[in-house]
């Protein structure tokens, strides 16, 4: 008897110990890199230099056609910055005009660089992660009997499971009992589950005007039943319209958002998706956060400068999104030291999109998916050490706002023509955002509800 609760005392030892050290891991933040555009390692060091200095730890590599030579020349650039900034693949499970990965490609994205420097790992072992990966006619192709069976086999031929730690993109509504399933499913072969369109774009109510973190909430209860991790994705917006007249195409005119190549998700609430996607996230405090993205150009949904000498990254230079970037790094701070961070120096952040949303289009003949829920407003974020006056300017209209010390967002409804804002104290301004894209209705060609932001000089 007394060998039994010795044994019991020494299982629950060391489960406790697990615990612990679970407990201990640091808070991380990646962010979601499209691996398609050629560019040369020292562009790619220049954006590691950007994320790193916003707090972003890795990049994830998503791409669904294997290119080595992008990939190696990214990790030469980690490495040439000479700092502890990761990488890890998102391999990306499905097909398009581009091709698709195989297989054999995911297990050499597994092992090509199994040992560099700046491969990340966690828990003692090697990260990685998929989009998409759990349907299983995907695999049939394959010649396997399920995703789960194609998964093992790709994870044996690769070293064996246990030296991977895997967190991936597998589909779910976001209900509890969808999300368990899933883990249930694929227990065997996932140590947590990462969410997507549920936490990006969390947008539940019928008019599209709220984001909530209900969904988020069920993941991370999910994942902490069985043992597993959660991994949020907080994202800036989301806009597309792939080609001249994508709005009509059937998958758009039956609202099928999984297909449509023309719609917004949510209404347009300047940073306050971003905003508040970060607040829920710190508040919840899911072990990993993976921003979606960090160079999605033709989604909108980017954060990143325009760095790359890539055409889709060219095609919206000129729409900037640098203030979300650099508004996320206080909120990235946050999360990953559980206090929020003093303010110690003042911002002004203006944001916008360049026409209404009642606007005709002369090269679109159907309206982009949901755009009538959105708001035609001009915001502008305060980032102030003291009070301060805020005076927000939209065309001939203008408001002025007294605001308080902290981190405060004001909107009015927009006009044609130039936008700006102004932080006053004592009566002398302190900073000023000008935009640098004027508002119109008229002359446009296809419609963009992509947006515009901007941060004081």
């Amino acid at each position: 008897m007394m060998r039994s609760i010795n044994i019991i005392q020494q299982l629950l030892l060391f489960l406790a110990l697990i615990s612990c050290a679970r407990a201990a891991d640091p808070r991380l933040v990646f962010a979601h890199y499209m691996l398609y555009a050629d560019d040369s390692v020292e562009t790619l060091k220049q954006e590691i230099q950007v994320a790193q200095s916003k707090g972003i730890d890795a990049f994830a590599l998503n791409t669904n056609v294997w290119r080595p030579t992008l990939a190696d020349n990214m990790y030469q650039a980690a490495q040439d910055v000479g700092s502890d900034f990761k990488l890890f693949f998102s391999a990306d499970i499905h097909s398009d005009s581009n091709g698709n990965l195989s297989p054999a490609n995911i297990e050499e994205m597994m092992t090509r660089y199994k040992s560099h420097p700046n491969q990340l790992t966690f828990q003692g072992k090697q990260f990685f992660s998929s989009w998409l990966g759990s349907d299983d006619s995907w695999w049939a192709n394959y010649g396997y009997s399920s995703a789960l069976s194609g998964w093992q086999d790709v994870f044996t031929q690769a070293g064996g499971k246990a030296n991977y730690f895997f967190v991936p993109f597998f589909p779910t509504s976001g209900d509890l009992g969808d999300v368990q399933a899933k883990l249930n499913q694929f227990n065997d072969i996932i140590d947590g589950l990462m969410a997507w369109d549920t936490s990006a774009w969390p947008y539940y109510d019928s008019t599209l005007q709220t984001p909530s973190g209900d969904k988020d909430s069920n993941y991370l209860q999910a994942c902490n039943e069985k043992g597993k991790v959660y991994m949020a994705t907080p994202s800036p917006w989301f806009f597309k319209n792939i080609q001249s007249d994508s709005c009509c195409s059937s998958a758009c005119m039956n609202s099928d958002e999984n297909s449509c190549n023309c719609q917004v998700k949510g209404n347009y609430q300047g940073p306050l998706l971003w905003l508040t996607r970060w607040q829920q996230i710190i508040n919840l405090n899911p072990p990993l956060v993976e921003i979606a993205t960090w160079n999605d150009w033709l989604e909108s949904s980017y954060v990143a400068p325009p760095l790359s000498q890539g055409d889709n990254a060219k095609s919206v230079a000129s729409f900037t999104h640098k203030a979300y970037l650099d508004l996320g790094e206080h909120y990235i701070r946050w999360y990953k030291t559980g206090s929020e961070p003093a303010v110690t120096e003042d911002g002004l952040y203006l944001f916008y999109y360049t026409e209404s949303k009642n606007a005709v289009s002369s090269g679109d003949s159907c309206k982009v998916l949901h755009s009538e829920q959105l708001s035609d407003k001009v915001y502008v974020t305060a980032v102030l050490t003291d009070a301060a006056t805020v005076v927000l300017n939209s065309g001939s209209a203008s408001q002025t706002f007294s605001a308080p010390a902290g981190i405060n967002t004001y909107s009015i409804d927009f006009n044609e023509g130039q936008q700006s804002a102004t932080l006053s104290r004592g009566g002398s301004v302190v900073k000023s955002a000008n935009g640098g894209i004027q508002i119109s209705n008229s002359g446009i060609s296809r419609y963009n509800f992509n947006v515009y932001s901007t941060s004081a000089s």
